[in-house]
């Protein structure tokens, strides 16, 4: 069987090629395969036609003008040729398939010793036309076109594996998104306008641990109690001061305006205006007035402290507070001449207006790292209510004593902070439900009524985890509608169906519908997706 060409298509795969090579009765071929073609594209492509060309017991020649494709054809073990000539094999007439000419490695013109080929040039070279290969016998006479072997090119859409499951995850995912889409986007907005009027009322709550079991009732809100203990060290400036510098000296006259001899002491106390105190070293006789004239007498004197405050000057006043009333108009004192050698030499002391405040601030502080570290201890569902809080103070321990001489002080705070944790928007439903039963029957409290209830502590007890808690409601009530009720009564009704059935509750005074998307004229087939307003008139 002599030798055959075997044109091969840039987009065929290996499984083209291997089909091709098994439909070939001939045992040597010659693969013309075009540059950038599919199948060099890996040098396993090429292995894995080796091996089949093997197994089919073909010997297989290849010629391209890609040189990658050359190298990989080589090393997996393929002849490969330069150029179809001299040594091209036979074909006899049998079926060649043909490439684009462009494509085609080849030159113009070659001839075989019985048949002979000529490349075809296409017109236009925007368009590629496969080329074709008309058998021509040795004498040059052309055969009957009964008997011509034509050579037709085939491009087909061929979908491997994974582009299959990828189609088919996209199908899906369309088909999933158009049912969320269905289910989810629709929304309904329904709003029903009823009469209210007002409404003023206290009670209590109770909050209580849940393990609580004796803690039953419409007014019982349970919780889970937590509690933690610390002890802090805060430190405080002191504010005292002692000044520990030289006494002032100087003299005073004292001034008697009585009608008789007035006698002082060592040591008794003269008032200035701005508050300093002097007293005298002396005993003194002071003579009355007479005449109009007041008795006087001067007598050394020093400041009853240290500093530079006491260096005071003539002309002025000191008073006696040791005499009352009388030492302030009748007998007195007046600086002679002025006050002198007084220096400064500050100490700061602790006074006790500095440890109450300090004991004060600490207490303080402890109430804001409670609220940081309980609200550490939230579970999934639960809020922490900083008014639920509570804050035991056990002991504060100042570091130093009232008139202690230092800059700076200590207070330890020992305390203790407790509070019980409930579920979100549980007490708005506590103060509900608790409402229901002081309203007439058949009302109900509003929304922003429950919303704007004041809630205050007005008793905590550590020991029996227990919170007291009044409730002041001050606001409206309406007729008492179930708002599920009204919902699930409108599911998948149309909107003049849904207007309808509105209107036919007698506790409704006007009703409206909006849906959106607005080209949707159905209520959703969800009831979460139906949002019901009520608007109570005069709120």
């Amino acid at each position: 069987m002599a030798e055959q060409l075997i044109y091969l298509e840039a987009n065929d795969s290996i499984a083209e090629a291997v089909a091709r090579l098994k439909r070939t009765k001939s045992d040597d071929v010659v693969l013309v395969v075009p540059q950038r073609a599919l199948l060099f594209q890996s040098q396993i492509n090429l292995k894995m036609l080796k091996r089949q060309a093997d197994f089919l017991g073909k010997q297989v020649s290849l010629v391209s003008r890609d040189e990658v494709g050359r190298n990989f054809a080589s090393q997996a073990g393929f002849k490969v040729l330069e150029k179809l000539g001299d040594d091209t094999p036979e074909s006899h007439g049998e079926v060649v398939e043909a490439s684009p000419a462009d494509e085609v490695p080849a030159e113009d013109e070659f001839e075989h010793p019985t048949v002979k080929y000529t490349k075809y040039e296409p017109k236009s070279k925007s368009v590629a036309r496969p080329k074709r290969i008309m058998p021509i016998e040795p004498s040059g006479a052309i055969m009957p076109p009964a008997i011509r072997p034509v050579a037709k090119t085939r491009q087909r859409l061929k979908l491997e594996r994974h582009h299959q499951v990828l189609i088919g995850f996209v199908v899906i995912g369309l088909i999933i998104l158009g049912s969320v889409g269905f289910f989810i986007l629709p929304k309904a907005h329904i709003s029903l306008e009823v009469q209210s009027e007002t409404f003023s009322k206290q009670f209590t709550l109770l909050l209580a641990d849940e393990q609580d079991l004796q803690a039953a009732g419409p007014n019982v809100l349970t919780g889970r109690f937590i509690e933690m203990t610390r002890e802090k060290v805060s430190s405080f400036q002191a504010s005292g001061e002692e000044n520990k510098g030289n006494k002032a000296e100087g003299q005073i006259t004292v001034v008697n305006h009585t009608g008789s001899i007035q006698g002082l002491l060592v040591n008794t106390r003269f008032k200035s205006p701005s508050g300093l105190i002097f007293r005298i070293k002396n005993e003194i006789l002071v003579p009355p007035a007479r005449s109009g004239n007041p008795g006087k007498a001067t007598v050394a004197a020093a400041s009853d402290g240290g500093g530079a405050r006491y260096n005071v000057s003539a002309p002025m006043k000191l008073t006696i507070p040791g005499l009352g009333e009388a030492g302030v108009s009748m007998v007195y004192g007046e600086v002679a001449g002025s006050f002198t050698s007084g220096t400064d030499d500050i100490t700061r002391v602790v006074s006790e207006e500095d440890i109450n405040q300090a004991k004060e601030e600490a207490s303080k502080n402890v109430s804001v790292a409670a609220e940081t570290e309980l609200s550490e201890t939230l579970k999934r569902g639960e809020e922490l209510l900083p008014e639920f809080v509570q804050n035991d103070v056990i002991d504060v321990v100042p570091s130093v004593s009232a008139g202690a001489k230092k800059d700076q002080f200590e207070v330890r705070v020992q305390s203790r902070s407790w509070v019980i944790l409930v579920g979100q928007n549980e007490v708005r439903q506590a103060v509900a439900n608790a409402a229901a039963f002081e309203v007439p029957e058949g009302k109900q409290v509003t929304d922003n009524t429950v919303k704007n209830a004041k809630i205050e502590v007005v008793e905590s007890n550590f020991l029996s985890h227990r919170i007291t808690l009044l409730v002041t409601l001050d606001g409206r009530i309406g007729p008492k509608l179930d708002r599920d009720e009204i919902v699930v009564g409108l599911v998948n009704k149309s909107i003049d169906e849904s207007e309808e059935i509105l209107r036919d509750l007698p506790e409704v005074t006007a009703a409206t519908v909006e849906i959106w998307p607005t080209f949707i004229t159905r209520i959703p087939l969800l009831a979460s997706n139906i949002r019901l307003h009520i608007i109570y008139l005069g709120e």
